[in-house]
């Protein structure tokens, strides 16, 4: 499991540097967009009536459709027609179905929301930030952030986890652990700032790095325990099995879902390279 989880991270991390640093922007669009429609779907098969395919169709439609609308820089156009569209199929579905054996309840819809509009005008800020100047670097101090959180979060708690339990929607997290995500998002910002200085020339204000790595830990760990929350609420694992060792679309990018439009602000309006 450990191994297969490994080799996937490092395949991913591979196509995250191609992505961001050799391939124009419309790859990362449409990558985004396919991910966007599995994550939809992944999240209406949890919280919404499988006995309907439909409604795993249409918020996928729209969460695919608002990040080519922030490529082709119409966003505010497809995400009012994104909104409208799953208004009238989601609540005319509830208003139709209901007094039947499946009615659709106003959790499906609100979850098509979530998934069809939310999340993906969320994870749409990593497209922005590669459209930006020094973009590819900008994916990749997001998802830096991110990662070492993540990775501090799980060496803190497997090495120094004295104190579990702190919170009930996720049990096995420690205060160590907690500790552990905040001083290895620093450390990993840090590092990627030499390397931005040092290799890359492009100077950076190692002040403000610190204060994304401090804000993107707590966007971190938020996307983290929400998506958390979901899975407890609905007694699931992983929300799919899309990934190996990973699990599935949310499982693997419920962090960034946070933390990428936390970066797109800080870097627009408090830029630190």
């Amino acid at each position: 499991m450990l191994l297969t989880r490994t080799v996937m991270a490092a395949v991913m991390i591979a196509l995250l540097l191609v992505l961001s640093l050799w391939l124009p922007p419309v790859w990362m669009a449409a990558v985004i967009a396919v991910l966007l429609f599995i994550g939809a779907y992944e999240l209406m098969r949890t919280v919404g009536d499988t006995k309907k395919p439909r409604h795993f169709l249409w918020p996928g439609l729209t969460a695919a459709a608002i990040p080519w609308g922030f490529y082709f820089g119409c966003a505010e156009i497809v995400l009012r027609v994104s909104l409208t569209f799953l208004m009238v199929v989601l609540f005319g579905e509830a208003i139709f179905t209901y007094g039947t054996e499946k009615p659709v309840k106003f959790q499906t819809v609100l979850s098509g929301f979530f998934g069809g509009i939310l999340v993906p005008v969320c994870m749409s800020a990593l497209l922005q930030l590669r459209m930006m100047v020094h973009g590819g670097y900008l994916v990749i101090m997001a998802f830096v952030i991110t990662a070492m959180s993540d990775t501090g979060g799980y060496f803190g708690g497997m090495f120094f986890g004295k104190h579990k339990g702190v919170l009930k929607c996720s049990p096995h997290k420690s205060l160590e652990g907690f500790i552990g995500s905040f001083l290895f998002g620093i450390l990993g910002i840090l590092i990627f700032g030499v390397i931005m200085d040092k290799a890359a020339g492009i100077s950076v204000q190692y002040g403000l790095l610190v204060l994304y790595a401090a804000l993107g830990n707590v966007t971190t760990q938020l996307g983290d325990l929400a998506f958390s929350v979901i899975k407890r609420e609905h007694n699931i694992k992983d929300y799919g099995n899309l990934i190996p060792g990973h699990g599935g679309v949310l499982d693997r990018f419920d962090s960034i879902i946070f933390t990428a439009p936390l970066v797109w602000m800080l870097v627009t309006y408090i830029p630190a390279l």
